[in-house]
């Protein structure tokens, strides 16, 4: 069996909290270096994880300790910076949190920076490793649904924007300067979805925003993307809206439904639904035992840096999604259909 990869996390906040227990569930990697901006806090968590070292500069944690890879789990507006300044001093396998970036031009300058110095970047989508994501894939690619027509990907959830927002510890998700709100966060899990199991590429875009009066992030995006075959893509993605996280995907035999698809802590189902009369449906009901995707990503990005697999998610996915998403906040500020400008290297 081969040594574990030896990955140094930067960012020691809320999703590093996945980070940490995942990787002491699995023996394919071993995080032996953390790195957080405020020392205290890299310190507490290099003591209940077990790292070697703790770290408050992420340059100094890559220059001075042996690392097979590195996880960012840092705010959306800090990737870019980090992702090119991990390549730039040599760091080849690097698992980035979502969203990689907040343009589409940021996502294609790290994808061709990985590809000019060979490097293995990854955007941490946990949930395209869960067995429940997997099972709703198998649906589709056997033809239970039929030919595909469209995909209804929901993101949303209620937050009662009750923290002042001077808070000294507010939340980056409510924060504008963050990359808060739903675009780089919540809905970048619908369009990448969506993009996903979508039959072509991305062609024209619609979506309407609103600005959060307390804390001046977008907190609501709901679109329509028209793929270049005609499928369609409706996404809702509110934090002023009741709890959605539904996937559902139509198709001409029937609908393939995952009722909870982003993240999933429980045993869980997928449902195949099909109409056997007007109004009357047949409901195929598939259970999924307790899986934990973050222990599944792991396990897929250290097969993938040890040259064993290709990588679970290419870089070109997330530069697509990053323009759909471009598209969707230039048409929303424009109160107008705009059209999805994808860089050749994705169609080439």
């Amino acid at each position: 069996m081969s040594e574990p990869l030896r990955l140094g996390i930067v960012g020691c906040g809320a999703i590093a909290e996945r980070h940490g227990p995942a990787a002491a569930a699995t023996p394919e990697v071993a995080i032996v270096a953390c790195c957080d901006v405020r020392r205290e806090v890299a310190e507490e968590w290099r003591g209940r994880f077990a790292c070697e070292r703790a770290y408050d500069d992420y340059l100094a944690m890559l220059s001075t300790h042996e690392l097979d890879g590195v996880i960012l789990a840092t705010w959306p507006n800090l990737h870019r910076e980090q992702v090119l300044g991990c390549l730039e001093v040599g760091v080849r396998n690097i698992l980035c949190e979502k969203s990689l970036a907040v343009t589409g031009a940021e996502a294609l300058e790290i994808w061709q920076a990985a590809e000019a110095a060979g490097a293995l970047v990854v955007e941490g989508y946990m949930y395209r490793h869960h067995p429940a994501f997997k099972t709703l894939l198998e649906l589709v690619e056997s033809d239970r649904t039929g030919t595909l027509d469209n995909v209804w990907a929901a993101f949303s959830l209620f937050d009662p924007a009750n923290t002042p927002p001077d808070d000294p510890q507010l939340d980056w998700r409510r924060r504008s300067d963050r990359a808060g709100g739903v675009p780089w966060d919540l809905a970048g899990y619908c369009l990448d979805a969506a993009n996903f199991v979508a039959p072509s590429l991305p062609l024209r875009a619609f979506a309407v925003t609103d600005t959060s009066a307390v804390y001046g992030t977008i907190d609501r995006l709901y679109a329509l993307v028209e793929y270049e075959d005609g499928f369609v893509a409706m996404i809702e993605s509110s934090m002023r809206s009741h709890f959605n996280h539904e996937l559902r995907i139509g198709g001409s035999h029937g609908h393939a439904v995952l009722p909870v698809a982003w993240r999933i802590d429980h045993a869980s189902e997928v449902i195949f639904e099909r109409s056997v009369g007007w109004g009357v449906f047949e409901t195929e009901r598939i259970p999924i035992a307790e899986a934990n995707p973050y222990v599944l990503q792991f396990e897929a990005f250290a097969a993938a840096a040890r040259g064993d697999a290709p990588p679970a998610r290419r870089l070109s996915e997330s530069v697509l999604t990053a323009c759909t998403l471009d598209a969707l906040l230039e048409s929303a500020s424009a109160h107008a259909v705009v059209e999805v400008r994808i860089p050749a290297e994705v169609t080439g």
